[in-house]
């Protein structure tokens, strides 16, 4: 039998000893599956991708799982990863978004400054000219869709996240090929890229050019880091590309950290402050700075606990809001992320308890109730409980809290019908 040559989509290329040179007598059809074996254990050990992906905010394991399973042949059948498939063969023919295909320019008169409008504002019936806007908690203005910014933005990190955990998974480099095309123009190149701020985000139209609320705009962005960070060992995504964005994020820190916008944000004692905390530390974990996300970490984010949530679980300051509970379960999934990113730290949030008895775990229960009879939530909601948002939520309890408690919960809610890889990021 001649010397068995493999060679992968990343171009890696081994050459096996023959079958005869180690003594093996069979017939064809057991050289076949030898041969078989022989490619599924050097697929699934390929350099650099035999460890778990460096990612800071999915499971790292449950991913590494996957892709293992995945390239030994294991899940050709599973409903989940045909989903992650079907969505990312999909995005193989998007056309690339960017900032600069808006059609007015910010008060800056550059289009590749980001720029969007607060979407809870209207404009003013007692004005001629409507100025200066009105708030409307929870009613979202139509008008801020006239601003591209926001609406791509979204649908780019979306396109990035799917596409590049099915290039993990699959190791089909057509996907990390169109992941890192559009984190490119997004990002990098120089005709097209966004600059590192939100100086006009979520502006408000005769009040301000933009205010600290324009980072909600960009929450995401502790998912966007670890997308490409599955990316890594892509021939489509390079270490110039990888260099570049992580100037770009280092740079867009320093905006979080010193801007008028940054400051005012982190001030905030809801949900805005907790995100604000998110993005701080992963992008700090992104860039390498592992020393400053600690040090913030362990200044800043026990007291988000302190502060937010009482010994009965309420929030106040998501309670206040005309959709309570929506915003309610938003804080909780930005103190979900906070724990795990903390993880990587050495630091225990899951288990935190404020002096009040407030924790995280309390606060997931105040909501559950609600979540199976609407009229079991005691405060405004002017919109619809929507299930979905609790998916996240009630996986990390299974796995942190109490896996028996929580496993009835999803069955009660979903019958166990939930796609943990569309939660991985």
């Amino acid at each position: 039998m001649n010397e068995i040559t493999i060679v992968d989509n990343n171009r890696y290329e081994i050459t096996l000893v023959t079958l005869e040179k180690v003594g093996l007598e069979m017939n064809r059809a057991m050289k076949t599956k030898i041969l078989v074996f022989i490619s599924i254990v050097f697929i699934s050990v390929l350099p650099g991708q035999n460890d778990f992906p460096k990612i800071y905010s999915g499971d790292a394991e449950k991913i590494f799982s996957l892709r293992t399973a995945f390239l030994n042949g294991e899940l050709k059948n599973d409903h989940a990863i045909k989903h992650l498939i079907k969505q990312a063969d999909k995005l193989l023919d998007m056309v690339p978004l960017s900032v600069v295909e808006k059609e007015i320019a910010p008060p800056s008169g550059n289009k590749h400054d980001y720029m969007s409008l607060a979407p809870y504002w209207w404009p003013n019936p007692q004005t001629e000219n409507g100025l200066p806007y009105i708030r409307k908690d929870g009613e979202k203005n139509p008008e801020e869709l006239k601003i591209t910014d926001d609406v791509y933005q979204a649908k780019t990190l979306r396109a990035i996240k799917n596409l590049s955990l099915a290039y993990y998974i699959t190791n089909n480099s057509k996907y990390s090929a169109k992941a890192a095309r559009l984190l490119r123009i997004w990002f990098l190149d120089e005709k097209t890229r966004m600059n590192p701020n939100l100086n006009y985000g979520q502006l408000i139209r005769g009040i301000n050019e933009g205010r600290g609320a324009g980072i909600m705009d960009v929450h995401d962005y502790y998912k966007i880091v670890d997308a490409i960070s599955l990316l890594k060992n892509s021939n489509d995504w390079t270490n110039a590309d990888n260099d570049k964005i992580k100037k770009w994020f280092d740079e867009f820190l320093n905006w979080l950290r010193t801007s008028k916008n940054g400051i005012h944000e982190s001030k905030k004692n809801n949900n805005h402050g907790t995100w604000y905390e998110v993005q701080v530390i992963a992008i700090s974990l992104f860039i390498g700075n592992t020393e400053f996300a600690k040090e913030f970490f362990t200044e800043s984010i026990k007291r988000r606990i302190d502060i937010q949530i009482k010994g009965d679980g309420t929030q106040p300051f998501e309670l206040v809001r005309t959709k309570s509970w929506h915003y309610s379960a938003f804080n909780l999934t930005a103190l979900n992320a906070l724990a795990t990113l903390g993880e990587h730290l050495g630091i225990d949030l899951w288990n935190y308890t404020n002096s009040e008895g407030g924790s995280m775990r309390k606060a997931l229960d105040y909501i559950l109730p609600a979540a199976l009879d609407e009229k079991a939530w005691f405060h405004q909601e002017i919109g619809s409980i929507n299930l979905d948002e609790l998916k996240p939520l009630l996986l990390n309890a299974e796995r942190k809290f109490d896996k028996d408690i929580y496993s009835k919960w999803i069955e009660k809610l979903y019958g166990n019908n939930i796609d943990e890889i569309e939660n991985q990021l």
